[in-house]
């Protein structure tokens, strides 16, 4: 059942995201992901290796956002607090709740990413108006990076972007794998994805602004 999710949701997601992903992308980025149960696909994912980084790094890739955003972190509030709650069990369940740390801060663009591979970035625009399973989804899709960075940074050193663009559908299974294994609603992700849409369309966005990802070697 949860195979068949997947299937759907990618072929949306590789259709609306982005440019149109070609089917056979799409097919690749699900027989990497593999079938299985619930419980086996998260074995066989959550298994991979990552790199984890500790709090002085973390310093540094603080340091190393730009001043501006720097300026504008949120360190107190309600939806800080809100933030907290919702990525929590996320990261949890990813085994990074010791070695991730939230960056959330104020900017009228949306932006999202794991900097770093060590810091969850996250505008208040982004944030704000998500549903909390649908941000928890947006959140599980970047934590699903840290699985692929050795495939990512060859792509992009190789300048790939068809295999970068199977690794960020490959993410998005992950995310909708990740609210299965939360109690959730796979879907809330499609939902999120959508309602960024929606906010990048209110606003003129030509798309998601996204801070590069970085590798951490």
């Amino acid at each position: 059942m949860l195979k068949n999710v997947l299937l759907i949701a990618v072929l949306f997601l590789g259709a609306t995201v982005t440019e149109a992903a070609p089917s056979d992308l799409i097919e690749l980025a699900l027989t990497e992901v593999g079938a299985g149960s619930t419980e086996e696909m998260r074995k066989r994912i959550f298994s991979t290796p990552i790199t984890v980084l500790g709090p002085e790094f973390r310093r540094r890739a603080i340091q190393a956002l730009p001043a501006s955003m720097r300026d504008d972190r949120i360190t107190e509030g309600k939806l800080l607090r809100r933030v907290e709650r919702v990525i929590k069990p996320v990261l949890q369940l990813h085994s990074r709740n010791d070695n991730v740390e939230l960056f959330l801060y104020h900017d009228d663009n949306l932006k999202g990413i794991l900097w770093m591979g060590c810091v969850l970035v996250i505008s208040d625009s982004l944030a704000a108006p998500l549903y909390d399973e649908e941000l928890m989804g947006i959140v599980a899709h970047e934590m699903a990076h840290s699985y692929f960075m050795d495939e990512m940074v060859a792509a992009r050193k190789t300048n790939d972007a068809r295999r970068m663009k199977v690794i960020e559908l490959k993410c998005d299974a992950v995310a909708m794998l990740s609210l299965k294994l939360l109690g959730g609603d796979p879907t809330f992700y499609i939902r999120g994805v959508k309602r960024m849409m929606n906010l990048m369309h209110k606003d003129s966005f030509s798309g998601v602004r996204y801070l590069p990802n970085q590798s951490t070697s």
